[in-house]
């Protein structure tokens, strides 16, 4: 049986779509400064930590630096970020695998060109005093999941069929985000759970004990990252370098100085500050950035590499579960850029993160 979820459905039918805006180069222009303008659609309903790299890039003027005058809109789903680089609606977009590897077969072509979720970000995990101890014990269990049509509902639908079970063999329980979220844990609502990295980072905040069930499928898979039109890899290589090497130096910085990471995502954004008193609303903050920041590549300097085998592991994953064909991950990225990405000083962008406090 095939597992496709809502959310995925719609992306098959919808990545159809052409693309209807330029692809040629931006020009500068007086009302940006001279800087060249670039249109960023990023895949996430609203800002909070796991995002604050991208707000130190352009807190810090790390954009402006490289000569981009960066506007950044934000979208609920990876599928909605994908059609809009699709269709010429921005250069280029931050999303997760699914889009760009079910768009393959549906003439989307787009292509990622810098990574930025060195990990499969979805997994399952159990509260304290859950019965689940391995997949085989969801069978009759209830899921928490953001919401049904979720990718997080999918990975768990995906989970259970690929050990031998029915999809259905679970029940799926609408928790939604936030305090809603953490209600619902802490009631009991769920025996398990399937959402993504920095959620159950949030959850942990919360005081929630949580253990993982592994899902050895996904094991060293890859995650996602920047992706644009095929055209555009070509049309504006230097326009693409320019925008990952100023997100490559946020990750320095944000490595360097997590507070002021926050603290930067907190002055452009201060709905995400939250209620809690200043020191634990920092803390819990930097837990959550911390989880964005492993694995990146700071040590090598290959920030933004897409690692191949990772991505062979995605691609092999999803496959499995009969949602695309099987391809080889070289059709959907290129590992071309990453090197210009680290041409800059990391000592003079950490020199920066320690004089900010």
């Amino acid at each position: 049986m095939k597992v496709v979820s809502g959310a995925l459905t719609v992306l098959c039918a919808t990545a159809m779509l052409s693309a209807c805006g330029s692809d040629s180069e931006p020009e500068t222009s007086a009302e940006s400064g001279g800087l060249t303008p670039v249109t960023f659609a990023m895949a996430s309903p609203s800002w909070n930590a796991g995002y604050a790299v991208m707000a130190v890039v352009e807190a810090e003027g790390f954009y402006e630096e490289e000569g981009l005058k960066v506007t950044t809109n934000l979208f609920p789903s990876a599928t909605q970020a994908a059609q809009q680089v699709a269709g010429g609606g921005a250069d280029l977009g931050l999303m997760t695998v699914e889009p760009v590897a079910i768009g393959h077969d549906k003439d989307l072509d787009l292509a990622y060109f810098s990574s930025y979720w060195a990990k499969w970000i979805y997994s399952l995990q159990v509260p304290a005093g859950s019965g689940v101890k391995s997949i085989a014990d969801l069978r009759g269990k209830k899921i928490g999941v953001s919401a049904v049509a979720s990718s997080g509902a999918t990975f768990a639908r995906t989970a259970m069929e690929l050990n031998g079970m029915s999809q259905n063999a679970a029940s799926l329980v609408p928790i939604g985000a936030g305090a809603q979220q953490i209600n619902a844990i802490k009631s009991g609502q769920a025996d398990a759970l399937a959402l993504w990295d920095i959620q159950y980072q949030i959850v942990k905040n919360a005081g929630v004990t949580l253990t993982p069930l592994p899902v050895k499928e996904t094991a060293e898979a890859w995650g996602g990252g920047f992706a644009t039109t095929r055209k555009n890899l070509e049309a504006k290589k230097d326009v693409l370098e320019r925008f990952g090497r100023a997100v490559a130096k946020a990750f320095v910085f944000s490595k360097a100085n997590p507070e002021a990471a926050i603290r930067d995502l907190w002055k452009l954004h201060p709905e995400t500050r939250g209620s809690d008193p200043e020191e634990k609303a920092l803390a819990d903050g930097v837990k959550v950035l911390e989880v964005r920041l492993d694995g990146q590549g700071f040590d090598d300097k290959t920030l933004g590499r897409i690692d191949e085998t990772a991505f062979t592991r995605s691609l092999d994953f999803m496959a499995s579960a009969g949602l695309i064909k099987k391809f080889t991950a070289k059709e959907i990225y290129t590992d071309e850029m990453f090197k210009a990405f680290n041409d800059f000083s990391y000592d003079d962008v950490v020199k920066q993160a320690e004089s900010a406090g």
